[in-house]
């Protein structure tokens, strides 16, 4: 490529937008294209206040705990990517179309937008294995354009938001200069590289006719003030800069660094040497908050190289052209409120700033979508923030707008939710000017040559012969005539001296072009003998390379030697591990075959209890049947002996007086007359306890009575209260009574003894079955009776 000179490309000059205008009215317009973006939920048993309708609505429900119950409300969106959406799947429906404009000349705007810890630094960059948005748009970019990238410094910037054209030998120059400096992005950035996977995405279609230069720069907006990421010359601590309007009328950051780079390795280089110098902080609901807003600008440069003619032949152009692309990526600080990050003094202040430039965005989004409904003209307040300033170009320009919000589904944000949702419903609604693909032309300087990327052509015209004056005549002398001859003679010499003077004129001019071309040459021998000494230069270093590149070919044999004998290594690996592979599925089959055998065991252990506990219960019900018979037949016994004592002692008491009586008597008192009344002496029988050991339970302390039968237990437990199992559960007591104590309507002592049988049952415990009751009364049938106490 030769470059003869250094050209200053011009942009054609585009109109300011009057919404209401009817030249605009004609332009073609097209909506703000908003995604959506849900993020995963923490705790998965937490609650959502997000419910998805389909693949472009979802609903926004209010949360049953909220102050201010709303009712649900639905949003729509161009596409809504779930929790399980990939980054790939998010850059080929939103980014890839982007790039496609870039390479064609057109700009793009792509923002994300949301409440802070929603996910959307993760959307645009990722991580080194599962890259975002901007890392697949630059490895996107070189893998199209790899082939056909322009020569480095041939495409310059030129500090005013426009491009030039300089030769080849400039170019070379700001590489020397760029090789030499220590100051150098790339050189700075070098020591901790991060690479992104590259996938080898492309884009098909390019022009391959021209030629391209890529340019990066970074920049973020911090307390409403715009700071370069990438400008070093303030040192650790960064300058602020100051927007400016290029003679096109659209807005640039001042004296920002714009970087040329011809590889992903050096875009990601300055990226992290940016990310380094962007602001971030700690808070309460996110570890790693964005304090700033951050522009990524990558602006793609093409110049045109040659036209094809009727016969399809490669011709170079008339006048050459540039074509210029911006597409800028921008992640928005996300919004927060101060009673839940509990963010004091420098948090505070950033905080916001932070919501006042979101809400100037907003505001200027509600007055053009206004304007644009009601065909008004009310005036936008862009200045209000340098967030709205500095992408005005876009809404009120041309250019495609894309946004991603990026939502938390949980319902303590629901109410940040509600504010974004809101915010994406009104910026659907704005409506944008398609963007054109446009060329730039430039015009040569004076005596600088064309600049052309085939051999330059050099047009020769052709030159009429050095003419020294007038022809001289054929002179014929006559001596008949001489005076015709004196004359022809006389005209001869005027002839001869006017080409005297023409030839004294000419020799002055060739002396002077003489001297010219000399000058002209000992310039060239110069340049040549700095050609020369840049050529051997280039020589050594081209022979070190060389060397050095014979090295690496002895290291690429050795490494490939290495390679084989890896191979060789993994292939007996492959095949043990194939070995173990089966041998692991034989121990699964005998594992699967004993696990098999085992619940069959099971199942048979299972049924056989089941048997056992049905036997068992069959032999327990004919116990308890057989014992109640038993119970039963005593009770009769009992009854019969009862009947009979009760008889017996009537009898007696009839014709026995008491002692009280007999006193009265030799007292010389009246007997009182007393009703007549049974002492129940002879209602207990006796307890059968021989080889049987009782457990006594005294729930309360009885009253002694003067009763002639007592219960007879020879071996037993007393105890007053049951406070653990091992009381029933012992396995030598067999018997169980109860011994309680309380009054009868007549206040006299009642003793009941209620007996019981203590069975073990299957489950290792016990069980206690009541079939006997015994009560003890004693009556007096003249005195106070015993009050119970």
């Amino acid at each position: 490529m030769n470059f003869g000179g250094k050209f200053t490309p011009k942009t054609p000059r585009r109109e300011k937008t009057n919404l209401s205008s009817s030249s605009d009215s004609e332009k073609v317009k097209d909506p703000v294209s908003v995604f959506c973006r849900l993020r995963n939920l923490r705790d998965e048993n937490e609650a959502s206040c997000i419910k998805l309708m389909s693949p472009t609505v979802l609903s926004l429900i209010c949360p049953s705990e909220s102050r201010v119950l709303r009712k649900d409300t639905h949003y729509a969106f161009k596409h809504i990517f779930t929790s399980y959406a990939s980054q790939k799947e998010v850059f080929d429906h939103i980014a890839y179309p982007l790039l496609e404009d870039l390479l064609r000349g057109k700009n793009g705007l792509l923002f994300t937008y949301g409440v802070t810890g929603s996910g959307k630094t993760y959307t645009l960059t990722g991580d080194p294995y599962n890259p975002g948005i901007m890392p697949r748009c630059i490895d996107t970019l070189f893998n199209s354009i790899a082939e056909h990238q322009a020569q480095k410094y041939i495409i310059k910037s030129d500090k005013m938001n426009g491009f030039e054209v300089q030769s080849e030998a400039d170019a070379r120059d700001d590489c020397l200069h760029e090789n030499r400096s220590t100051k150098s992005l790339r050189k700075k950035g070098s020591g901790d590289k991060v690479l992104y996977t590259n996938d080898g995405t492309s884009i098909l279609g390019i022009n391959e006719r021209n030629l391209y230069s890529v340019f990066i720069s970074y920049i973020e907006i911090y307390n409403n003030t715009v700071y370069d990421l990438l400008d070093e010359s303030g040192g650790k601590v960064l300058q602020s800069k100051i927007l400016r309007e290029d003679s096109q009328k659209n807005m640039y950051v001042n004296g920002v660094v714009e970087q040329e780079v011809k590889c992903a390795a050096e875009a990601f280089e300055l990226f992290n040497a940016g990310q380094k110098r962007k602001r971030m902080g700690h808070t309460l609901l996110n570890a790693e908050s964005s304090r700033s807003h951050s522009i990524f600008n990558i602006r793609v440069v093409q110049l045109e190289q040659y036209v094809l003619n009727s016969n399809g032949e490669r011709v170079i152009p008339a006048q050459n052209l540039l074509k210029v692309g911006q597409l800028s990526l921008v992640d928005l600080a996300g919004s927060e409120r101060s009673n839940r990050t509990q963010n004091t003094g420098m948090r505070l202040k950033e905080a916001s700033s932070i919501n006042n430039s979101l809400m100037s965005l907003r505001n200027c989004m509600e007055i053009l979508r206004e304007n644009q409904i009601n065909n008004g003209s009310r005036l936008v307040p862009y200045r209000e923030s340098r967030l709205t300033h500095i992408f005005k170009n876009y809404f009120e320009g041309e250019g495609r707008v894309e946004m991603i919000v990026c939502a938390s589904p949980s319902v303590l944000d629901y109410e940040e939710n509600l504010q974004v949702m809101k915010f994406a419903d009104i910026a659907s609604d704005v409506k944008v000017v398609r963007p054109e693909s446009r060329f730039t032309p430039y015009k040569t300087k004076a005596s600088k040559s064309k600049p052309t990327v085939e051999t330059p052509i050099t047009k020769i015209k052709a030159t009429a012969p050095l003419v020294f004056g007038p022809k001289i005549p054929l002179l014929k002398l006559n001596f008949e005539n001489i005076d015709d001859s004196i004359g022809g003679i006389r005209n001869l010499v005027k002839i001869i001296q006017t080409r005297k003077q023409k030839s004294l004129l000419l020799n002055r001019e060739i002396n002077a072009k003489d001297r010219a071309f000399r000058k002209r040459l000992a310039e060239m021998n110069s340049e040549y003998t700095l050609k020369i000494s840049e050529l051997k230069s280039a020589q050594q270093q081209y022979k070190k390379e060389k060397k050095k590149s014979q090295n690496l070919e002895v290291k690429v044999l050795e490494l490939e030697k290495m390679n084989d004998s890896l191979d060789s290594k993994n292939v007996q690996l492959v095949d043990s591990i194939r070995n173990l592979r089966c041998n692991l599925d034989e121990k699964d089959l005998k594992l699967n075959q004993n696990l098999m055998e085992r619940e069959k065991q099971k199942q048979k252990m299972a049924l056989k209890q089941e048997k056992m506990n049905q036997e068992l219960d069959d032999k327990l019900r004919r116990q308890r049947d057989h014992l109640n018979a038993a119970m039963r037949a005593k009770e009769d016994k009992l009854k019969r002996v009862r009947d009979l004592l009760d008889e017996e002692h009537a009898v007696v008491v009839a014709a026995t007086p008491t002692k009280s009586v007999v006193s009265e008597v030799s007292n010389n008192k009246p007997p009182v007359p007393h009703r007549s009344r049974h002492v129940a002496v002879a209602n207990r029988r006796r307890s059968k306890s021989v080889g049987e050991v009782w457990l006594e339970h005294n729930s309360v302390k009885p009253v002694p009575l003067g009763t002639v039968m007592q219960p007879s237990m020879n071996k037993r437990k007393s105890v007053s209260k049951l406070s653990k199992a091992s009381d029933i559960t012992h396995p030598k007591q067999s018997k169980y009574c109860l011994i309680a104590q309380e009054a009868d309507t007549d206040g006299e002592v009642e003793t009941k003894v209620y007996k019981a049988d203590i069975l073990p049952t299957c489950g290792g415990g016990a069980q206690v079955i009541f079939n006997d009751v015994e009560r003890l009364r004693q009556e007096s049938p003249v005195g106070t009776p015993q009050k119970y106490t």
